[in-house]
């Protein structure tokens, strides 16, 4: 300050009443180290910091571009498959593999669904006490069938008994041993009824599991093209890596030098004020 006022009075005119312009100042107001006034304290145009680009700024155009490699290796390796009876698509924002199949695929699915799902009822119902009418009903079947033939057997018996003038009492004996042999006919037929009952639910089983492995069979059409294009998860993630750290790195070593060199120029500062 003491030297800049001293060149002032030597290269200002005396004359009375003289007020100094910037273009009367020459060199001493446009010289090269201009600063800015910020009360008492003169501080270099552009602060501390300057107005270049940081060196962190082109580490992280790096990382950008470093990803979008990664990125491309990735589409690379997972493209999108369209087949003959499925699609499969691969999703890079999601991280996710999606498998489809072609219409007519999709309707064989869908009805194998349908029908799975009628048995497994069906099932359901047999087991909750359905069986004994699905029995009654299959032993009234087959018994029917004897009818004719039972009628057959009577008219002829009758035709006997009256021939040979059977008494009250044979008749009975007859009638009791036909009725005997009936029934144990019947027990064959109801104890052949059960067992159609129950060959009814596993067959109802057997008809589901068969339309559920028919789905899955029609599923792995789309699932086993999946495998076709083998994902490439490193990809280009170690030059991903090293960009990541190098930016990283940059930008704690700018913020080091940024608090140093505020600290030093205040101590700087303050120093000047206090001599």
């Amino acid at each position: 300050m003491a030297l800049e006022q001293s060149a002032y009075r030597r290269t200002m005119p005396k004359e009375k009443g003289f007020v100094p312009t910037r273009k009367s100042m020459g060199g001493i107001m446009n010289g090269p180290q201009q600063t800015k006034q910020t009360g008492m304290f003169q501080l270099p145009l552009g602060g501390f910091g300057g107005g270049g680009r940081r060196g962190s700024a082109f580490a992280e155009e790096d990382l950008k571009r470093q990803l979008e490699y990664d990125k491309a290796i990735w589409e690379r390796s997972t493209p999108n498959v369209s087949g003959v009876g499925g699609n499969v698509t691969w999703d890079r924002d999601t991280n996710t593999v999606t498998t489809s199949l072609t219409p007519e695929n999709q309707a064989i699915y869908d009805a194998m669904t349908e029908r799975q799902g009628m048995f497994g009822a069906r099932v359901n119902d047999l087991l909750g006490g359905g069986w004994e009418d699905a029995q009654q009903k299959r032993f009234d079947q087959m018994r029917g069938m004897y009818t004719s033939s039972d009628a057959r057997e009577d008219a002829a018996m009758r035709e006997r008994q009256l021939a040979t003038g059977a008494s009250s009492t044979g008749i009975y004996q007859q009638q009791a041993n036909q009725a005997a042999l009936r029934n144990e006919r019947n027990l064959g037929l109801q104890n052949q009824a059960f067992l159609e009952s129950q060959q009814l639910i596993n067959s109802n089983l057997q008809r589901q599991k068969g339309d559920i492995d028919t789905m899955m069979n029609v599923g792995e059409v789309a699932n086993r093209m999946k495998v076709m294009p083998v994902p490439n998860t490193s990809g280009n993630m170690n030059n991903v890596s090293s960009a990541s750290t190098a930016w990283a790195d940059l930008q704690a070593l700018e913020a080091a030098k940024k608090s140093k060199g505020r600290s030093d120029a205040w101590g700087s500062i303050l120093g000047s004020l206090f001599k």
